[in-house]
């Protein structure tokens, strides 16, 4: 299913939204505003006092996505296809200067299998109340709004040659600019060559989830409650429940890129910088930093794992690790090496949990323990300049191959290890359960 541009009266970037989770109260209101028929109302609908079991936010994406089809406002399409999507993108470097990157990759329906069952594999932790809400959207709509996001082995770069082959000279069926200034751009291939040849490709391959887990693992239990209740003949068969909406991208795409989230500690439980870089020193060197080192760390994939370390006042440090880490890691972690060479392992284990005394999920009396961003700037701003936090950790990126060792070992990564941008645009393509 898609949006027809034909009955919106309006651009098609009025329509699609980014994920349910970035979503915010205020983002929402906004969304709203934007268009009647903006998919927020079916991804991330507003809630109400009132709200009853025959009324409520799932009820009413129901009733809109039936209303929209009726209207020709959503629309499927004749034909079977695959979806080249492309998302052209800046990041700003440590020297000032904006980089564009381009990330290709294809959205298709992919087979589901349970993790741990097959060839589909994670790399993050899922929470049960977060599925429970994507599986009653799920039951009420029977469609798939948002891709998940995975990716796809890809050492020879065949298929990533075959999605480029496919879209050469060919003008975009549907391009989004965003105000971020992301350009979104969307071809429809339904050629039969083309698509048997990706289908060979690609088949064999596995799949690593980059982002969206939530929503694999609901359309799993929601497959599996289609298959107990529907007594439709061919149940077992190639019905749409048994697939999901996935936008694959090879994972040697040049675009594709993995950023840093950074930390910021709240709860330092009485413990001054002084005193953290006296006891970091049993598994780190520390030296005195500038903001452009630490900025250029953050942008550092390579070499033994450092961390930006910044004191509320503005003294700032970069913290490199000792050999001997990796025997304290080994003793206090029982998981793979691959694992324990994660820089935020290392940074949970070794400083947060053994020097500051914060675990996993802790929370404090009337704060999160610890506040994460996706700048460093915001680092040094709030910590180092405000002092509103005691620390703060510019982090390195997550490597793609660290992902892949870890998920292949069945393991789950430290929460928010990863940060894959720019995220994938919900309703510009949506699939009928």
């Amino acid at each position: 299913m898609r949006y027809n541009p034909a009955r919106l009266n309006g651009p098609l970037s009025a329509v699609v939204a980014p994920p349910y989770d970035v979503i915010s109260l205020e983002d929402q209101d906004v969304l709203y505003k934007r268009h009647p028929y903006n998919c927020v109302r079916l991804i991330l609908g507003r809630q109400f006092d009132g709200d009853s079991p025959t009324d409520n936010r799932y009820t009413r994406a129901h009733k809109h996505l039936e209303a929209w089809r009726q209207e020709g406002a959503i629309a499927e399409d004749v034909h079977p296809a695959f979806y080249i999507y492309e998302q052209t993108y800046q990041v700003l470097g440590s020297d000032g200067q904006s980089r564009s990157y381009t990330r290709r990759g294809v959205l298709t329906a992919l087979k589901l299998e349970p993790f741990g069952t097959g060839s589909v594999y994670p790399h993050e932790e899922t929470f049960a109340s977060h599925k429970a809400d994507r599986l009653r959207l799920m039951q009420a709509c029977r469609a798939n709004f948002s891709p998940v996001f995975g990716l796809v082995p890809d050492q020879d770069h065949s298929i990533e040659q075959h999605l480029a082959a496919a879209i050469e000279k060919k003008a975009p069926d549907a391009e989004i600019k965003e105000e971020s200034g992301i350009v979104n751009k969307l071809w429809v291939v339904t050629d039969a060559a083309f698509c048997k040849k990706l289908a060979e490709l690609a088949g064999p391959r596995k799949v690593f989830i980059a982002d969206g887990h939530h929503r694999y693992e609901t359309a799993c239990l929601y497959r599996e409650e289609r298959m107990l209740n529907d007594s439709t003949p061919n149940i077992k068969g190639d019905r749409a429940f048994n697939y999901v909406l996935m936008m694959c991208v090879p994972m040697n795409d040049p675009g594709l890129l993995i950023l840093p989230t950074h930390r910021m500690v709240a709860e330092a439980n009485n413990v001054s910088a002084q005193a953290f870089l006296t006891k970091a020193g049993e598994h780190f060197t520390t030296r005195n930093a500038t903001d452009t080192e630490i900025a250029v760390l953050a942008e550092t994939r390579e070499g033994p794992i450092e961390f930006g370390l910044v004191a509320a006042g503005g003294a700032k440090h970069i913290l490199t690790v000792k050999p001997g880490a990796a025997d304290a890691m080994a003793k206090a972690c029982d998981k793979s090496q691959d694992w324990r060479d994660l820089d935020v392992a290392v940074l949970h284990q070794l400083l947060l949990k053994n020097i500051l005394g914060l675990n996993g999920h802790h929370k404090g009396p009337n704060k999160e323990p610890v506040v994460y961003t996706k700048d460093h700037r915001e680092v040094f701003e709030r910590v180092g300049k405000k002092s509103e936090f005691p620390l703060g950790f510019v982090m390195r990126p997550t490597r793609i191959e660290q992902v892949r060792a870890v998920a292949e070992h069945g393991e789950k990564m430290p929460h928010k290890s990863t940060f894959f941008y720019p995220k994938l645009l919900s309703g510009l393509v949506m699939r009928s359960l």
